[in-house]
């Protein structure tokens, strides 16, 4: 669950977060609290049981389309919306005359299990003669409370018998969540087998949400195949990318509107080259939100190459299988593949230039903090020089200003009739006093020794120059506002 902070005020701290989720779960105390691209993640316990585990809460449907030369009551499709009657139905002794038996399965969210019970899907398994490799697909939709195999995809798998072909992958995608604002990496996976001999087709489909795009309009494909005379097979393939490719567009503009308000901030003359000892407007948190852009459009990269494989190989097998009605479902895989290269592009050229502005941005830095020890090392050079020469003259009045004061006590004194200097029996106090002052002193020494970092900040002196990591936080919250001009900001 990602709690975001709140950066315009104060950082949300770990054990301010450990005392709320502490309150809000009694008897709990081991949350995982852990902090990633500014954001902190927890784990929120909760206990189920078996029942509720098998219990399938999102929708599931079985969908049937009959060929065309079916009777007119059996010609409209069939749709089951229940695991118990789509059980019920497949275990019916009477063969069904389908030409495309769908089945669409779904996750709650997109880190939950499958709504579909184990015995369900080996059951839908058995029944269509199913290779076991097609186990390798549902194991990729699994509850997970971290970033596990979040960029892992499935790659086309491909098994033929004497008639039929089975073809099975997963592709990963952005999408707008409902609230806006904000995307989120989807997974959904297709498996298909078409059999020459019976012209009959099975497919199943696995969403990533409820209601998902791709299962609204394979279902509405479904529910008008059967109009058609001669309805294409494939299409289904289509229909899954049409429904999430165009997202990528708009995600990589997303993307690089965050990147160019950063990159912006620092090309700007009044940062890096000639006024590098002037307050600087970008800080370490920028440098943090560069390097969660890089992340991000590296796995765009990895995300689209694997998109790019699934159509070059989709392509590839249908012109290799003959497949002569397909023609048009060849072309649209053949567009989404070549416009897959071009984001591809797009991609590597905004996260090279987010790698240059980090890299720029971290050089920024160090100059500063250069300049800013150059500053203290030319300030405890003169402090040193001052100390030389206070020694010096220490060294030189000393041994005057000693005798002089000692022999200037009431101690000491001349005797008119002898002439003679004489010293009075209570000069002990006097060497008492000097003992005691001496082990004060070396005592005080000794402590301001072993606490220097108290005594050091009270009596160094002060850069005198501008708090320019307040100014930072204050520029950050002024981004995006034209109205306000940050040279007029005071430091």
């Amino acid at each position: 669950m990602p709690v975001t902070q709140n950066t315009n005020t104060r950082y949300l701290k770990e054990e301010n977060l450990l005392r709320l989720l502490q309150r809000l779960f009694p008897g709990q105390t081991n949350f995982n609290i852990r902090l990633r691209d500014d954001q902190w993640l927890f784990t929120v316990p909760s206990i189920v049981s078996v029942d509720d585990i098998n219990h399938v809460v999102a929708p599931i449907e079985l969908i049937e389309v009959f060929p065309p030369n079916q009777p007119d009551g059996e010609q409209s499709p069939r749709r089951v919306s229940t695991a118990q009657e789509i059980e019920d139905y497949l275990n019916d002794n009477e063969p069904s005359d389908y030409s495309h038996r769908h089945l669409s399965i779904c996750q709650r969210t997109s880190w939950s299990s499958l709504q579909i019970t184990g015995g369900l899907l080996e059951l839908f398994v058995s029944k269509h003669n199913v290779g076991d490799s097609f186990w390798d697909l549902p194991s990729c939709f699994y509850h997970r409370n971290d970033d596990v195999e979040i960029n892992f995809c499935l790659p086309v798998t491909i098994n033929r018998t004497d008639s039929s072909i089975e073809i099975y992958y997963t592709i990963r995608y952005p999408e707008l969540k409902p609230n806006g604002g904000n995307w989120a990496i989807r997974q959904s996976g297709l498996y298909y087998r078409f059999d020459a001999s019976t012209r009959r087709s099975v497919s199943v489909l696995f969403n990533p949400t409820p209601n998902s795009a791709a299962h609204q309009k394979v279902e509405a494909s479904l529910f008008e195949q059967n109009l058609k005379r001669s309805p294409n097979p494939w299409h289904i393939h289509e229909i899954l990318f049409d429904a999430y490719f165009p997202a990528w567009r708009e995600y990589l503009s997303f993307l690089e509107q965050k990147l160019l308000p950063e990159a912006s901030l620092l090309f700007t003359s009044t940062t890096f080259a000639t006024f590098i000892d002037e307050p600087l407007r970008v800080g370490y948190d920028n440098l943090s939100s560069l390097a969660s852009l890089d992340n991000k459009f590296l796995q765009v990269n990895t995300l689209l190459s694997h998109t790019e494989d699934v159509l070059k190989e989709l392509s590839s097998t249908f012109i290799q299988e003959g497949l002569s009605i397909a023609p048009e479902t060849i072309n649209v895989l053949d567009n989404y593949r070549r416009r897959c290269v071009a984001h591809c592009r797009v991609a590597n050229l905004l996260q090279q230039r987010a790698q240059t502005t980090a890299q720029l941005l971290a050089n920024t830095l160090s100059f500063r903090d250069q300049i800013l020890a150059k500053q203290q090392n030319g300030n405890m050079l003169q402090l040193n020089k001052s100390a030389v020469f206070l020694t010096t003259l220490t060294l030189l009045y000393l041994p005057a200003s000693f005798v002089a004061t000692f022999f200037g006590m009431n101690f000491f004194d001349l005797d008119p009739n002898s002439k003679r200097i004489i010293g009075t029996p209570m000069v002990w106090i006097y060497i008492v006093c000097s003992i005691l002052l001496t082990i004060v002193t070396f005592a005080v020494y000794y402590w301001v020794l072993h606490h220097d970092d108290v005594v050091v900040d009270k009596m160094s002196p002060k850069i005198n120059m501008g708090d320019w990591r307040a100014l930072t936080r204050r520029a950050l919250t002024i981004k995006g506002d034209p109205t306000k001009k940050v040279e007029k900001m005071s430091v």
